[in-house]
């Protein structure tokens, strides 16, 4: 007998030129399928008899069992067997080291060759390890289950202790074993251990700081259109409307109208059928400035000091949608009175036309010769005197309700680098996990109770401004780097196909699919919309024009169909009809075009990031033509070369003159020719009128978007716009941190050099080495440092779809979509 010692599998075999079986006091079976033994039965033997102590593993379960006997090299265990069907194996054994004695055990081929059982002995554990082998192998081949993952609402089972060194905690071996011989030190290459984020320590909490008078005085900023004195401004233009309203009904009734009629191409003229409405609408361009602040300012009141809104991010629009129809969400978002508000700054739309017809011509025949005078329509002037009042206390309500007090901001948040700042250190990034990709992120992100105003935390001392649930983990998504290991030639696909599927395979694809990054426009402007405005537009100002002009129906006019003597009120069907339905249609249109305008000036930040060269941050991240005034979207539309804006801005400008002049162009004329009244039209406004309507009818071939203004999904709430950037670096950026001005935060954007310091007056620590740091150099160059709309490799180290720098050192550059157009 040779004995023979594996260092390798640390076991000793003995060799025997013929096959024996020895018979020991271990207690040891064989399964039904006569390759696996039972964890049971090696710990029954373990606890009779210790001189009988050996190591045995089970192998692992396989789908089917194989007939054809393996190398027995290979064999975890043996078992005496003897001739049958299948060639006895050679001999395998492992002898105990702790033992004197040598004990074999060979591999029994089938269970004929096993001896009796032995007396005393209960066979129960055999019987059991049988059924359990059995009932593992349907587990593996999936007869024995559904689903290899828990069902919904099933809890899943509880963690198993801790397993000693020297034990396999294997579903088949648990018996303890004799730890293995240390072996020989190998060289390794170093590499730091990679840590869950559960492994780091305990987890950093956001506190908010008690303002001290220094920090209170930092915040109340409140956006331009809604500070008080502008808001007084509009309500005391409001009151001089209210004014002249009363004065004119009054006067008109005690003193037989107002001014003798002149004609239809006079200054009197004008000033009677032009210039009210006029002043109406320049009065609704205000109101659209003063809306638009209201929109993008309200989610961050809700997040002050006043009352608190979990759906903030979600539900509450930025961009402003009181136009055509009225926007009702401020009641949902529990929001009354600013929802009554909003509706009546939407009926103050209806001013335009009520105006054109407050005035009317009137035969007067008890106030010396009978002539025609400018009179007041008593109940129009009425209806805008309790319309403008309404208006007035609107104002009032804005004033109250976005006061400074109730402000946490510190400038005016109108752009995406507005976002970065107040988002970078907030602990709500982690909701938005994938939601780039979702075609509704605002169903996606859970409500939460934010708070706008001066953090710190559990770890860092440091105070900042931003967004944050109080007393909620910081939950980052970046996590300690790890060193890419090295990639064999024949593992390289493997690992390619490891990678792909690592961050969930349906995400991965969708957000390089071009149906996901160009899936979103406004209804109005998809495809077949856009060809319905452009062929109704075409067709209705063709038939305008026709009508007329052929025979000249408009210029010796027309027979009115209705009455058109002026009763004592001033009242005239006929007049009231060609003057209210005219400006009511003119002002529809107006109103159909600012959508339009409003998704242009939205969306083009969007459209330059989505340029294969990027944008400068002043093209992107600092682009906010929402919040300015149409003249002002003009003049810095055309500095940028944003000349589509600048011209859909442009036609939305100039689209207001419609209404004003439809409501005052026609007017009921008297004939004596004919003894017949007819109605006629200002030529000289007549034709102005029908060439700013063909401008208008034909600037609907121009509104048709390019792919770079698709995006995936909307992007009317806050929470549609951080789907974006939170997993964006820009968040992590060191020089866009501790911003305390709008012209700072300019200045780290375009380049110019700043030293970052606390809100506390503390110098800045760097994480790594704890010194405090000197500077920050320059952040961007417009020259330089560029933004793109594309694939990016996130803080957490996945790709992602978003915004982030075209290219980050020791980085590839970031993946634009390329497009057609």
């Amino acid at each position: 007998m040779n004995l023979v010692t594996d260092p390798n599998a640390h076991i000793q075999t003995v060799k025997r030129t013929t096959p024996q079986y020895i018979k020991s006091d271990s207690l040891k079976s064989s399964s039904a399928t006569n390759e696996y033994f039972s964890d049971y039965a090696s710990e029954v033997a373990s606890q009779k008899s210790d001189a009988s102590k050996a190591s045995y593993e089970t192998p692992p379960s396989r789908i089917s069992t194989p007939l054809v006997q393996h190398n027995p090299i290979d064999s975890e265990m043996t078992l005496p067997s003897r001739p049958g069907a299948i060639q006895p194996a050679p001999l395998n054994i492992r002898h105990n080291q702790n033992i004197g004695a040598q004990t074999t055990v060979r591999m029994l081929s089938s269970f004929d060759e096993m001896s009796p059982p032995t007396p005393g002995v209960d066979d129960t554990p055999y019987i059991r390890f049988a059924i359990e082998q059995l009932t593992r192998d349907e587990d593996v081949i999936g007869r024995g289950r559904d689903s290899t993952f828990p069902a919904p609402n099933v809890p899943l089972p509880a963690p198993r202790p801790p397993v000693e060194p020297g034990f396999d905690d294997s579903p088949q071996a648990r018996t303890p074993s004799p730890p293995p011989p240390t072996p020989p030190p190998q060289p390794v290459s170093p590499r730091p251990p990679s840590r869950a984020p559960s492994d780091i320590g305990p987890q950093e909490v956001m506190i908010p700081v008690d303002l001290s008078k220094d920090l209170r005085m930092r915040l109340g900023y409140v956006p331009l259109p809604l500070r008080l004195p502008i808001l007084g401004l509009y309500f005391f233009l409001c009151l001089l409307m209210i004014a002249a309203l009363i004065f004119s009904l009054v006067y008109a009734g005690t003193n037989h109208a107002l001014f003798d009629y002149d004609g239809n191409t006079t200054p009197r003229y004008f000033v009677f059928q032009y210039l009210p409405q006029l002043v109406g609408i320049l009065l609704i361009l205000w109101l659209f400035v003063i809306e638009a602040a209201v929109y993008r300012s309200l989610p961050y009141y809700c997040m002050g000091p006043g009352r608190r809104n979990r759906w903030a991010l979600q539900n509450m629009r930025v961009l402003p949608a009181n136009y055509l129809l009225p926007d009702f969400t401020f009641f949902r978002n529990s929001e009354l009175l600013l929802g009554v508000t909003f509706l009546i700054f939407w009926m103050t739309s209806f001013t335009i036309p009520l105006l054109a017809c407050v005035f009317q011509t009137q035969w007067i025949t008890d106030d010396g010769p009978a002539r025609f005078r400018w009179t007041t329509v008593r109940g129009v002037g009425w209806t805008l005197l309790a319309l403008y009042i309404l208006l007035g206390l609107g104002l009032l309500y804005c004033a109250f309700r976005f006061r400074r007090r109730n402000s946490n901001l510190l400038w005016d948040p109108c752009s995406l680098a507005d976002l970065i700042c107040l988002f970078q250190r907030s602990n709500v990034g982690s909701d938005f996990e994938q939601s780039e990709i979702s075609p509704q992120p605002n169903g996606q992100i859970p409500p939460r109770n934010l708070r706008l105003g001066f953090f710190t935390t559990s770890e860092r001392p440091e105070v900042f401004h931003g967004v944050g649930e109080e007393y909620a983990p910081v939950k980052n998504l970046s996590f300690p780097p790890e060193k890419p290991k090295a990639i064999h030639p024949s593992n390289e696909l493997g690992d390619i196909e490891a990678q792909r599927h690592s961050y969930g395979s349906a995400f991965s694809r969708n957000i390089h699919s071009p149906f996901v990054r160009y899936r979103w426009t406004p209804w109005f402007l998809r495809d077949s919309f856009v060809l319905a405005w452009i062929v109704a537009a075409v067709l209705l100002v063709i038939a305008f024009l026709v009508v007329s002009f052929v025979k000249k129906a408009v210029q010796d006019g027309f027979r009115p169909l209705l009455p058109s003597l002026t009763d004592s009120s001033g009242f005239s069907p006929a007049n009231f009809l060609y003057s209210f339905l005219p400006a009511f249609l003119g002002m529809v249109l107006f109103l159909a075009w600012q959508p339009i305008d409003m998704y242009y000036r939205a969306v083009q930040p969007f459209r330059n990031l989505s340029q294969p060269a990027g944008a400068t941050a002043g093209d992107s991240l600092l682009l906010s033509y929402p919040a300015y005034g149409h003249v002002r979207v003009i003049i810095r539309a055309l500095i940028n070369r944003d000349y589509k804006v600048a011209y859909i801005t442009f036609i939305a400008l100039l689209s207001l003159s419609i209404p004003v002049l439809a409501g005052g162009v026609f007017t009921a004329v008297f004939f004596s020719s004919d003894n017949q009244v007819r109605i006629v039209a200002s030529m000289p406004g007549y034709i102005a009128l029908c060439v700013l309507v063909t401008i208008y009818a034909f600037s609907y071939l121009f509104i048709w978007p390019t792919r770079k203004r698709y995006l995936p999904h909307n992007i009317d709430t806050i929470a549609a716009l951080l789907s974006w950037l939170y997993a964006s670096p820009l968040l992590g950026d060191v020089a866009l941190q501790n911003i305390g001005t709008k012209v700072e935060l300019v200045k780290r954007l375009t380049g110019s050099p700043a030293t970052p310091t606390s809100l506390t007056g503390d110098a800045e620590v760097d994480e790594k080495s704890g010194r405090p740091r000197r500077a920050v150099r320059r952040l961007a160059q417009d020259t330089g440092m560029r933004y793109a709309f594309g694939i990016f490799v996130g803080r957490d180290g996945k790709e992602h779809l978003g915004i982030d720098r075209l290219q980050r050192p020791g980085s590839r550059e970031m993946l634009v979509v390329p497009t057609s157009h």
